[in-house]
């Protein structure tokens, strides 16, 4: 599931969460709402794989019903995916050598299903990687339809869906990744001045990078470093040269020091460290965020 675009970085900031309690909160919340558990969330398929699966289980107390197609969408520098438009094609996509089955799943509830899925590798394919995602489609179920056609008034039924990306990669993998610019910022709320930064995250070559995001932090003249802000999961596909991510600090003040970022790689690039920068920080440079450009 895809959230709406925050649409300002005020907006974005004023959402943000500063503390780890509220990030439990807000995850509990989506996948109470979500009511299908997706186990992998992304595929790979390296040079020698030919076949995957991907396992569902509803988590709800009600029968679900999901309809399963392809998707192509690409993904912008917040890391929104926004589907292409009729006759926007021009994108390496990975549906054309995949298949998969079933087309559609009915699940009890606590119910487990696997969706399989076949490659077929063209001999002559050429270097790089190939995407497509594979969407799960909520469907409403006998009683919303019969109460709808029942009912004299308009009734809304939300119907979710999730998607998750499959990817066939060929060729040597190279990435190459840096840490751009670090805008740091501040905001004040109920009372509390919160501190986090908007970070540019650099990638180029032909593979996507796949993993977490770390700041660091150390007082001048402290040995001891702790971390102050993280985000997981982060992927910065080929159709991106920049993603610019924004992580709220926990538990930080606005202060001088020595800050340090590291990407490093997650899945099937665990134990790679993508990129790293280190710098020193004044106070002087956080601004406030309805005064950021």
């Amino acid at each position: 599931m895809y959230a709406s675009r925050v649409k300002t970085r005020k907006n974005k900031l004023s959402t943000l969460v500063f503390s780890v309690a509220t990030l439990l909160l807000f995850t509990s919340i989506n996948q109470a709402f979500a009511n299908l558990l997706i186990t992998p969330t992304r595929v790979e398929f390296s040079e020698r794989d030919r076949s995957a699966k991907v396992s569902l289980v509803n988590t709800s107390n009600e029968i679900k019903t999901y309809k399963i197609y392809w998707r192509e969408q690409y993904q912008q520098q917040d890391g929104q995916y926004v589907p292409f438009k009729a006759g926007e094609r021009d994108f390496p996509s990975a549906n054309r050598m995949l298949r998969y089955s079933p087309r559609q799943v009915t699940l009890k509830p606590g119910e487990r299903q696997h969706v399989r899925l076949g490659l077929r590798r063209p001999k002559d394919l050429a270097a790089g990687e190939f995407r497509s995602h594979l969407v799960f489609d909520a469907q409403p179920n006998k009683a919303q339809l019969a109460k709808k056609e029942n009912s004299g008034g308009i009734k809304l039924h939300l119907n979710l869906s999730f998607s998750i990306p499959i990817i066939v990669r060929e060729g040597l993998i190279d990435t190459q990744s840096s840490v751009g610019k670090v805008d740091l910022v501040t905001r004040e709320r109920d009372g509390k001045v919160y501190t986090g930064a908007y970070i540019d995250m650099n990638r180029a070559g032909k593979f996507s990078t796949f993993g977490n995001v770390k700041v660091f932090w150390k007082d001048n003249g402290n040995q001891k470093e702790r971390i102050i802000g993280v985000q997981n999961n982060i992927a910065i596909y080929p159709e991106l040269a920049m993603r610019r991510l924004l992580i709220g600090f926990k538990d930080h003040p606005k202060k001088s020091g020595i800050m340090r970022i590291i990407y490093e790689g997650d899945g099937e690039y665990k134990g790679q460290v993508f990129a790293e920068k280190t710098l020193q920080i004044n106070e002087l440079n956080y601004r406030r965020e309805e005064n950021y450009k």
